[in-house]
């Protein structure tokens, strides 16, 4: 047999095949394939690169304030936790900072002048450009307008000796049109400075905000610049919430679930105003096969129609005069109705209003979730056991401390900062270095000098004692004896005042008490009597 048809005679596996064959078969296929989140085709939808459309952003979250009464409930309830009456200023500068500089600073003396100053300056209206409202009144409407708006812009003016804060809606803040101090490049409106300009903020090279143009007329701008002279930040965006990193503006809080809330709007208006019209037919009747369709509220709408009129020949009037001409009866006034054959009076029943809660309610929570607030705390209802609502509160606390802490550092450190550089330079306050610091732009000495803390209302408590026992416990036998808190503390936790005011008002008081011969004997004898 020759060579060739043993060949042919030559069985291959299939392994072996595979192995050796340059061509792709069944076994080995790779596809390539793009994955963009979507396992099964057409499940998630089609991609959308949303281009956010600030204003209309803005008019519908105002819209929303005024129309539904849970969006202006969680906004306003925000605002009271996160501001309340004002945040407090506790001055903290950094010691140890500035000792590592060979600075020497009579911290207690500091704080006190400065704590003082600043109390009686943000109670003032001297705060506010327009000499209306305190400082406490500012932080508010900016918080509102920041979590409303998206965005708020905040100027910082000196003016005869002293700063004040403007609040300019961030509605005014666009791009000017050509010839208006800018131009276009055919890619962006770029400013006379040569900084481009998005959406009205103008920024540099390096993102950094330059200047805001504020559209003060129709066809009139304001170019107002970001830093001063000094370096201070004189203008500048509290945000609500920010889209991506190269966005200059904000987006309202509630973006997500606008429509979800106004869907939740008319849905409550339909089940009330459904509701209400069936309220107005309390009564039907009801016809079987053998009724003979007679209305048993015949006779009375007869004597209402002039039928059968009564002996004084006037048509039959309500309690209230009214004739009840075109009136049927639908109260009866303990009587009863022989109703005709095969019928029936039945009560008209809705279960529209049954099912209510079971939709409004989840949305609700929806709506609250999504400003970052618990149900309990914006609607003001703790009805829950004790467990769910300390863990609502203490998941609210952490919550608050935050957006408070972010908030002071955007709008209260920053007017901080320039007030208190003109205290220091007005020679209110001694600041050892601080002068030198500027010449020598030592920025860590000044942060040292500016560094505080802004405190506000803590949440109560469900039960005090529970708290402090737990805490002691985790102290364990050696801190048994150690205060958990002082006196400061505690005043600020019951909303008690200022406690150094409270102790010289107290001290003033024992001492009027000593010049009136009042001893603690005659104080528990007046007690006494008073309890008897």
């Amino acid at each position: 047999m020759s060579k060739k048809k043993d060949k042919k005679r030559v069985k291959v596996s299939a392994p072996a095949l595979m192995a050796s064959s340059p061509e792709p078969t069944a076994y080995n296929n790779v596809w390539s394939v793009s994955f963009d989140g979507e396992k099964n085709i057409g499940n998630i939808g089609p991609i959308k690169k949303y281009i956010v459309d600030h204003e209309a952003l803005r008019l519908r979250s105002w819209q929303l304030f005024l129309e539904s009464e849970i969006c202006q409930l969680v906004f306003q309830r925000s605002s009271t936790w996160v501001i309340g009456s004002g945040l407090k200023l506790q001055a903290e500068p950094q010691t140890e900072v500035l000792e590592s500089e060979d600075i020497d600073l009579d911290i207690e003396a500091f704080n006190r002048r400065i704590e003082s100053r600043w109390k009686v300056y943000t109670r003032s209206t001297m705060a506010d450009y327009a000499d209306m409202v305190t400082h406490a009144e500012i932080a508010k409407q900016a918080w509102i307008n920041s979590i409303i708006s998206g965005d708020v812009l905040i100027v910082n003016r000196y003016e005869n000796g002293q700063v004040t804060q403007q609040l300019i809606d961030g509605c005014h803040i666009s791009t000017p049109l050509v010839g208006n101090g800018t131009q276009f490049n055919g890619f962006d409106f770029v400013s006379s400075f040569g900084n481009r300009i998005k959406h009205g903020v103008e920024v540099d090279e390096r993102g950094t905000h330059v200047a805001y143009w504020v559209k003060t007329g129709l066809m009139k701008y304001e170019r107002i610049i970001a830093r001063g002279k000094s370096g201070h930040l004189m203008a500048y965006m509290v945000y609500g919430l920010k889209y991506r990193l190269d966005s200059v503006r904000g987006l309202p809080l509630i973006a997500a679930v606008m429509e979800t809330a106004s869907k939740l709007e008319r849905y409550k208006e339909a089940t009330l105003g459904s509701a209400e019209e069936a309220a107005k037919v309390a009564f039907i009747t009801t016809h079987g096969p053998a009724s003979t369709g007679e209305n048993p509220a015949l006779k009375g709408l007869m004597s209402a129609s002039g039928f059968n009129k009564p002996a004084s020949g006037d048509n039959p009037v309500d309690v209230n005069g009214k004739y009840v001409l075109n009136q049927v009866q639908a109260t009866l006034g303990k009587q009863s109705i022989n109703m005709p054959i095969d019928s029936k009076l039945e009560v008209l029943e809705s279960e529209k209003e049954i099912h209510f809660a079971d939709f409004y309610t989840p949305n609700i929570h929806l709506v609250c979730a999504t400003i970052e607030i618990p149900p309990e705390v914006a609607l003001q209802k703790y009805d829950s056991n004790f467990s769910s609502s300390r863990a609502a509160l203490k998941d609210w606390e952490h919550t608050l401390l935050t957006k408070r802490h972010y908030f002071a550092l955007s709008f209260y450190q920053l007017f901080y900062n320039l007030w208190l550089e003109l205290e220091i330079l007005n020679n209110k306050v001694q600041a050892p270095g601080y002068l030198m610091a500027r010449q020598s732009g030592n920025r860590l000495i000044i942060e040292a000098y500016r560094y505080a803390r802004w405190i506000g209302p803590n949440v109560p408590h469900i039960d005090p004692l529970k708290e402090a026992n737990a805490e002691r416990v985790k102290l364990g036998a050696a801190g048994k004896d150690l205060p958990l808190t002082t006196l400061e503390a505690s005043t600020e936790s019951l909303n008690g005042g200022d406690a150094i005011s409270n102790i010289r008002q107290y001290a003033k008081e024992l001492e009027e008490a000593k010049k009136m011969k009042i001893t603690s004997a005659q104080k528990q004898t007046i007690k006494e009597k008073a309890t008897d």
